[in-house]
């Protein structure tokens, strides 16, 4: 029997796990099955399109609402339904999911910690199946015998990332993209080392990030790096320091500007305008959802090959960082993780501001990949399925 989907996180446009959610329910409103949502969806990060076809998802979630509001402290039983639990890292779940059970219950997981202590073995073994987000995840998995799993790799959305014509809004100048939540995991204490090096040879270059982490208390691990020995700060507005610290670290004035926060309509301009984009992260649980819109934006990307970016990496279509060191791991949790070379990062953007045939050849093969294969339409076809 076909059950109903419940979802347990929050639907929104401005992080990951929000765009698992809302491309999943687009498919599942699409096919006369409109999911129930036990999170309050953030309607209002929504592009007006996608908010107009799921805002009659909120009479089933005021619903479910009213009635886990009268029910108290009570585990709610939702028969019928395959409930889709939202895990983190240590297999552990967010609030909503100490709330509900469906009639069957599938773990939705894109880790890092590989710290499989026995606690959060009990935790994954609890639900019916897990789904992932990479061969990373699902490898490390079957090593521990848990083997009721399926691999489902996200997507893209062509229509939303298609490229435009660049606006020179820097200039003529060659210009690299850095994105993601700067974390010690992301790897910005590399991107930035290898940039300042590479300015150094080309004062025409100019990086261009989009770093910003909404908890910026995150950002902290940064400094496990002997890159940057020291995190940013956090200025009085709550947010992340960002030009200070680069400028702290050798990279001039000139040669750097920190975008913020990028809205999902800033980033198909803000990319047509890149010649370059580098992703030097230790350690990817899925498969790295800013590298791919700057693949599908037409941007060549440099690639470090471990744990999830092995999914995303083919002949031709980037530049992968082969070289990959053991990462310091005093607590036994990167299993796996590979520390990037700064010297083949600049190797490697040598090569894009040197060879532009290479480059417009990698973009394009790598446009052709994620059209054939990682659309978010047939990632939510897949998850769908596999639940």
């Amino acid at each position: 029997m076909e059950h109903n989907l419940a979802l347990t996180w929050q639907l929104s446009e401005i992080h990951g796990w929000g765009l698992v959610g809302v491309h999943t329910a687009l498919h599942l409103v699409g096919q006369n099955r409109p999911p129930l949502l036990l999170e309050k969806p953030l309607l209002s990060t929504l592009r007006p399109e996608n908010r107009e076809r799921l805002s009659g998802l909120m009479d089933g979630y005021r619903q479910i609402a009213a009635i886990a509001a009268r029910s108290g402290d009570r585990m709610l039983g939702l028969d019928g339904c395959t409930v889709l639990h939202a895990l983190g890292n240590g297999f552990v779940p967010g609030p909503v999911s100490a709330r509900f059970r469906g009639d069957r219950n599938v773990g939705v997981v894109a880790f890092e910690d590989t710290l499989f202590e026995r606690d959060a073995m009990k935790r994954a073994r609890e639900y019916d199946r897990l789904v992932v987000h990479s061969t990373f995840n699902r490898e490390l998995l079957d090593e521990q015998g848990i083997t009721e799993t399926a691999c489902v790799f996200q997507g893209v959305d062509f229509d939303e990332l298609t490229p435009v014509p660049p606006a020179k809004r820097f200039g003529d100048r060659f210009v690299v993209f850095s994105g993601g939540k700067l974390e010690f995991r992301k790897g910005q204490d590399i991107a930035l080392a290898a940039f300042r090096r590479f300015h150094e040879r080309h004062p025409d270059a100019l990086l261009v990030t989009a770093w910003h982490n909404p908890w910026p208390h995150m950002s902290a691990d940064i400094a496990e790096s002997p890159l940057t020995p020291v995190a940013p700060a956090v200025g009085e507005n709550g947010k992340l320091r960002i030009v200070e610290w680069a400028m702290a670290n050798g990279v001039p004035p000139e040669g750097f500007i920190d975008m913020g926060f990028l809205a999902r309509q800033q980033i198909a301009a803000i990319l047509a305008e890149c010649h370059a984009a580098i992703f030097p992260n230790r350690c990817e649980g899925a498969t790295n959802l800013v590298a791919m819109e700057a693949m599908a934006c037409g941007v060549p990307v440099i690639l470090s090959a471990n744990t999830g970016h092995l999914d995303l990496i083919r002949d031709g279509n980037c530049l992968p960082l082969r070289h990959q060191s053991q990462v310091a791991d005093p607590a036994g949790k990167r299993r796996g993780w590979g520390e990037s070379s700064v010297e083949e990062v600049v190797e490697r953007l040598e090569t894009l501001y040197t060879d532009r045939a290479l480059a417009r050849a990698s973009a394009g093969e790598a446009q052709a990949f994620l059209r054939g294969e990682r659309t978010w339409r047939a990632f939510a076809e897949h998850f769908v399925a596999a639940a």
